[in-house]
């Protein structure tokens, strides 16, 4: 019995250790300060949408995609 608690035990913290290699693989390098700088440097020209307009275009993709579901044959 006790034999068998150690072995789950093992496994639990095996499989435990194999999550965390895994989710630092997957983890992109941290960027440096001077690549975060140049990041802002580029976004400065970047040409956002408004909050008005983005909700209006919304409003918009909704309306074309009801009428072309309405449009389509059912089969």
């Amino acid at each position: 019995l006790t034999e068998d608690l150690r072995y789950n035990a093992h496994f639990v913290r095996r499989s435990t250790q194999r999550e965390v290699e895994k989710q630092i693989a997957k983890r992109p390098a941290a960027y440096t300060a001077e690549q975060r700088a140049a990041l802002r440097k580029q976004l400065e020209d970047t040409k956002f949408l408004t909050p008005d307009y983005a909700d209006k275009t919304k409003i918009n993709i909704a309306g074309l995609l009801r009428k072309l579901v309405t449009s389509l044959p059912v089969p």
